[in-house]
């Protein structure tokens, strides 16, 4: 039995790919592929980095595995690289909790360990890096608190203890810090005094954790941070409001027109293809949301929310997961025959890619074709398959946005 192959198979028939699914089943959106290696190419880039990409398509069109190969193309030209799901959990409205989830899901190039730990353990082995770091997070116009350099500092330091490293490394993670343990720990380097320990408000400080882990993945040697956020259509149910803020934040991640952006990180999103018509346009998001931030005297958000339903309208109409072709069809079915006999060592028979229909998914032919060959090698009969078409659910729920109460704490 090939692991890898068994591994592919029993996430395509669940309908979640993974990477094995990924890797091995590949995709056929070159022009989107194209696209996405120019991003990659342009976070460090002097001119300014790339705006992110989307993806568009209906339920079961692919888009989740779209994803997963944009993350093994990432992956490939040495990007740390994260996966979010837009979820209750992680609301697309609060940029820390994005922030958080992106660290949580985080995986290195090669190797399974904490992207920020290895990285600050890469600092302590490379003094250079760890000094030139050190100093741009000093640099006045930088824009970081000195908690950021204080950091640095005691990570190049040997003789800092590990329990101070791990402090440090859930700090950058997103969890609250004490300014008594940190100085403390500075103190005992005998930098007690060098740094001031006073935090901005939470909000700057969640965006001064994201560009400074950018900044750290690069000190390490990483080409760049990719995030790919998947299931962007939930913020269809939140209110008003927390659309305004997602679409703002949205625009934030992908470094459009108006917004912060952060450099060194490529962001790309999936969205349903409906979410126009059925969001946009029926509850005239483009009008009255960046109006609506602009009555509160936050025309800067306004402009960037109205950048971000823009984007969104120009993905569902030019980044659409087209509708596989007869030829599509008849390879996948090639190559996932292929991958089944290696998987299951047994003589897997040739199957027609079945009738091509508008509305039917890729997933729905993997599926298909999966669950016809897992009956006739348990089975050796046939089966009748059966379809259920699946619609988004857009219905407003205040209760996706709500949140616990923060911790109250030094160092937030």
């Amino acid at each position: 039995m090939n692991l890898d192959a068994r591994t592919a198979i029993e996430a395509l028939r669940a309908g979640v790919p993974n990477r094995a699914a990924v890797r091995l089943m590949g995709t056929e959106e070159s022009g989107i592929e194209q696209a996405f290696d120019a991003l990659l190419a342009s976070v460090w880039s002097a001119g300014g980095t790339r705006p992110g990409l989307g993806i568009a398509g209906g339920f079961g069109s692919g888009k989740s595995h779209f994803l997963g190969y944009l993350a093994e193309v990432a992956r490939g030209q040495n990007f740390v690289v994260s996966r979010v799901v837009v979820s209750k959990e992680t609301p697309l409205a609060d940029a820390a909790r994005v922030f958080e989830a992106a660290i949580r899901g985080a995986s290195l190039p090669a190797g399974h360990e904490s992207p920020i730990a290895a990285a600050l353990a890469i600092l302590r082995e490379s003094p250079d890096k760890a000094d030139a770091l050190e100093q741009d997070a000093r640099e006045p116009g930088a824009g970081f608190a000195p908690v950021f350099a204080a950091i640095v500092h005691l990570a190049r330091r040997a003789s800092t203890q590990a329990e101070t490293l791990r402090r440090c490394e859930r700090f950058l993670s997103g969890t609250p810090l004490t300014a008594a343990s940190l100085r403390l720990a500075l103190s005992a380097i005998g930098a007690g005094r060098l740094f001031d320990l006073k935090m901005p408000p939470a909000a700057a400080l969640a965006e001064q954790r994201i560009r400074f882990v950018s900044c750290l993945f690069r000190a390490a040697g990483f080409a760049g941070w990719c995030i790919l956020l998947d299931e962007v259509e939930l913020i269809g149910r939140y209110t008003p409001l927390q659309r305004a803020m997602a679409y703002t934040r949205l625009s934030d991640w992908l470094g459009l027109d108006g917004a912060s952006g952060f450099p060194g990180i490529a962001v790309a999103y999936a969205i349903t293809d409906d979410f126009v018509s059925a969001v946009i346009d029926h509850r005239q998001d483009d009008v009255k949301l960046p109006e609506r931030l602009a009555l509160k005297g936050r025309p800067q958000e306004a402009n960037a929310a109205r950048a971000a339903i823009h984007h969104i309208g120009d993905v569902v109409r030019n980044h659409r997961l087209r509708n596989p072709g007869a030829e599509e069809l008849a390879r996948a079915c090639l190559r996932l025959r292929e991958i089944y006999e290696v998987a299951y060592d047994w003589p897997t028979p040739a199957l027609t890619a079945g009738e091509r229909m508008a509305t039917r998914t890729m997933r729905q032919y993997i599926k298909s074709w999966v669950t016809q060959w897992d009956l006739q090698r348990l089975t050796g009969h046939g089966v009748l398959i059966v379809e259920e078409t699946m619609s988004a659910n857009y219905e407003e729920d205040a209760g996706l946005t709500e949140l616990p109460p923060a911790a109250d704490d030094d160092l937030g």
